[in-house]
């Protein structure tokens, strides 16, 4: 018997909102830490900001994957650094 793999696959992504609205989601790597993608959100948020200065905008860094048939959230404030978990 083939033991099946409970494990799906990861998904990351940056979500932009304005807001709280997400106007704009893009993938990204799921190689190395999320904390890793700081940086080059943080940048792409001052230049939306720039851009478009009268939105109340922010950006989070999520993942999910689900494992044992579970879902399982990762949210990353860009300004705040703060990790947020969910499991569903």
């Amino acid at each position: 018997m083939v033991k099946e793999n409970m494990t799906a696959k990861k998904t990351r992504y940056i979500s932009v909102r304005n807001g709280g609205d997400e106007t704009y989601v893009e993938n990204i790597s799921v190689t190395g830490r999320m904390q890793d993608y700081l940086p080059a959100a943080k940048l792409r948020l001052r230049e939306i900001q720039r851009v478009m200065p009268l939105g109340k905008w922010s950006i989070t860094i999520e993942q999910q994957w689900k494992e044992g048939g579970v879902m399982h959230f990762q949210m990353l404030n860009v300004v705040t650094g703060k990790l947020q978990e969910s499991v569903l």
